[in-house]
């Protein structure tokens, strides 16, 4: 049998993108095809959008099924992978790709440990990810991250002083709590508080990004208007826990992001303190803060659920330490940060895609 590239190219064309639906010939994904048919091998390059794709399994197995219904199963397959994040650069911030907001209504549903948490399960799938604390009246992210005692350096770049990011668990990251005396109230009106925030975020030497997290203050005020209009972030994820008071909060989060003078895409709901869990009874779950709260707001308003976060006492023990329990190997809430990244980072490309067709 001669064969041909044509051959499989068409066979390509079989392998559809679930997130684009689009096959990965048309889709632009496929950027090398070679093949030897004395050692009958075939090798294909893939070019993901984003290189935290939870979809490289996927792709090598179906890519494999549909080049050996041509070439038959004595052929070996060789799928290797390439990485271009999908994002518009920010004008003000060009080395990041995507910048995602973490918010809620209101305070005390564990956001800032959420977007901390994803910060890390994005770095550890293989992106390039920062974190910003924006909460610039309660900054709790160094203590969640165990660097309260850390200091950004400073360094100049084209003329003007950029402050350091620190750098710790594989992120880059920045607070007004690292700049400010541990309990130094910041009792700022909300134009001063969003003249800080844009500067910390302007003037930080934030490295190449494919995201950068933005671990948003509660509520619905000036920063977060602030944020939207002048950076025009590429999506936003609502936090909220399962009773009907955080629902409540959260809905009016959601809808301020839809607001016509802010417009930002919403990326997903999470359900955090969703039910309680403990080593001693893995079978059990304990809803005792209600149940499904976050998955009836995101069904409510047509946007994705993007997972249920358990309760342990282990995260409480584990943040007090500045230790993210999305570091933990094997438990329910490790897993559950890791599939929230990888859908995360699935909706973000589609909504990346999406504008630039």
């Amino acid at each position: 049998m001669q064969l041909t590239e044509a051959q499989l190219y068409e066979a390509l064309r079989t392998v559809i993108d679930p997130d684009l639906r689009q096959n990965i010939v048309e889709a632009g994904l496929v950027k090398g095809l070679a093949w030897n048919a004395q050692e009958q091998k075939v090798v294909v390059s893939v070019q993901l959008t984003t290189p935290a794709c939870p979809l490289k399994g996927y792709f090598s197995a179906q890519i494999t099924e549909a080049i050996q219904q041509v070439v038959g199963k004595g052929w070996r397959v060789e799928v290797s992978f390439t990485a271009q994040t999908v994002g518009s650069a920010l004008e003000t911030l060009p080395q990041v790709k995507n910048m995602i907001l973490v918010g809620s209504g209101k305070g005390g549903v564990g956001k800032s440990t959420v977007a901390a948490n994803l910060a890390v399960a994005l770095a550890r799938l293989g992106a390039r990810a920062g974190l910003l604390d924006a909460d610039i009246y309660g900054p709790s992210v160094p203590i969640l991250l165990g660097i309260e005692h850390a200091k950004p350096s400073v360094r100049e770049k084209d003329g003007r002083p950029y402050l350091v990011p620190i750098r710790k668990y594989g992120i880059e990251i920045m607070s007004l709590g690292l700049l400010v005396p541990p309990g130094q109230a910041t009792p700022w009106r909300g134009p001063m508080a969003s003249n800080t925030l844009k500067q910390l975020l302007t003037e930080t030497d934030w490295g190449e990004l494919d995201y950068l997290i933005v671990d948003m203050p509660p509520g619905t005020g000036d920063i977060q208007i602030t944020l939207a209009q002048q950076f025009r972030p590429q999506g936003a994820i609502i936090v909220t826990t399962p009773q009907k008071l955080s629902y409540a909060d959260a809905e009016k989060a959601l809808m301020m992001f839809r607001m016509p003078l802010v417009q930002v895409p919403i990326i997903g709901v999470i359900e955090n303190m969703s039910y309680f869990w403990t080593p001693e009874l893995p079978e059990r779950k304990f809803y005792i803060f209600g149940e499904k709260g976050g998955q009836m707001l995101a069904q409510q308003y047509g946007v994705p659920f993007l997972g249920e976060i358990p309760l342990l006492e282990s995260v409480v023990q584990r943040s007090d330490s500045g230790i993210p329990a999305a570091l933990e190997e094997g438990t329910p809430i490790a897993r559950a940060f890791e599939q929230i990244a990888s859908e995360t980072v699935r909706i973000v490309s589609r909504l990346a895609l999406t504008s630039v067709v």
